[in-house]
């Protein structure tokens, strides 16, 4: 066990370093001119002088790999510089907006977990029902709309028309949680359902039918526990996605979160910041699919063997 887990993490070695140099690169290559950027806070009309002094103060008159690596040694310690902005740690304003963001990203995967496995195991038990038929209206229009739209309609409706949540303050976090986890459930509704019908058929499942095994340990304990094992792996690229891709969201109803904080920074070309959500943001995603490979080899003890 403690191999598989220590193989995962040595994995993860190389791909955020591949990570960090492509977030330096981009940032470095699409940005345009730091030095300008950093001489306009200092300089009311900076000169050209002005820029290319600023430019030997910051370093950014050194060769790109050196550059890389200064970076890189700083980042190693958590210093991910100072906004161009607003001129603060970056870090520290991370962890200030980050919060919010990890409460939506929760709410929204809860609602899918919620949603999705009841729909999806009761569909697969019986097939053309009520339940099954919800479930297939909820998917069909789960992956029709996209999730802005969503968020539009539902901040109009509950919003401007039924007065249920504030347009403008972010007090519907709840609202935004659904919505970002409304373009997920059609998915993982159907991934349960034919992972249920899947181990419904196996032989062993008609053998422990017969043998007069009660209805909640044949399909509550027995069937879950294998018709889950996909549905697990996906969760956890749910949830790196949602904490990743939250900028629409937050940014729609007014949440103060991470992703609204980095889609200010990409419009203002604040390199550190960007960086900084990348560099972070890539290593959670990797830490979260590190724990899903950990729960996942604890329920189907196989997978330890690969």
């Amino acid at each position: 066990m403690y191999q598989f887990i220590l193989k995962r993490i040595l994995f993860l070695v190389p791909v955020l370093f591949i990570v960090s140099v492509l977030t330096f690169s981009l940032s470095f290559l699409g940005a345009g001119d730091a030095a300008r950027i950093l001489a306009e806070k200092e300089y009311v009309r900076p000169t050209i002088a002005n820029i290319e002094l600023t430019r030997v103060k910051y370093g950014l008159d050194k060769p790109a790999v050196e550059q890389y690596f200064h970076w890189l040694k700083k980042v190693c310690t958590g210093d991910f510089g100072n906004s161009y902005k607003t001129n603060k740690p970056v870090l520290k304003e991370f962890v200030h907006y980050f919060p919010n963001t990890l409460k939506l990203s929760f709410e929204a995967l809860l609602i899918v977990i919620v949603i999705a496995i009841p729909f999806g195991m009761l569909s697969a038990l019986k097939p053309g029902g009520v339940i099954d038929t919800v479930g297939k209206i909820i998917t069909f229009f789960s992956v029709s709309m996209p999730s802005f739209w969503v968020g539009l309609m539902l901040l109009y409706i509950l919003g401007a028309k039924l007065k249920v949540i504030q347009i403008l303050g972010g007090d519907g976090m709840f609202i935004a949680a659904f919505t970002m986890a409304f373009g997920m459930l059609g998915m993982n509704i159907r991934l349960m359902k034919e992972g249920m019908s899947s181990v419904l058929d196996k032989g062993y499942m008609k053998a422990a039918k017969a043998k007069g095994i009660s209805s909640l340990n044949l399909y509550g304990k027995h069937a879950l526990k294998n018709a889950i094992l996909p549905v697990v792996t996906k969760f956890g690229m749910i949830f790196g996605g949602f904490l990743s891709g939250a900028s629409i969201i937050e940014s729609i109803f007014s949440i103060t979160g991470i992703g609204k904080y980095a889609l200010e920074a990409v419009v203002s070309k604040d390199v550190p910041v960007i960086q900084c959500y990348v560099m972070v943001m890539a290593a959670i995603v990797v830490l979260v699919n590190l724990a899903v490979d950990i729960l996942y080899s604890f329920l189907d003890p196989r997978i330890r063997l690969s």
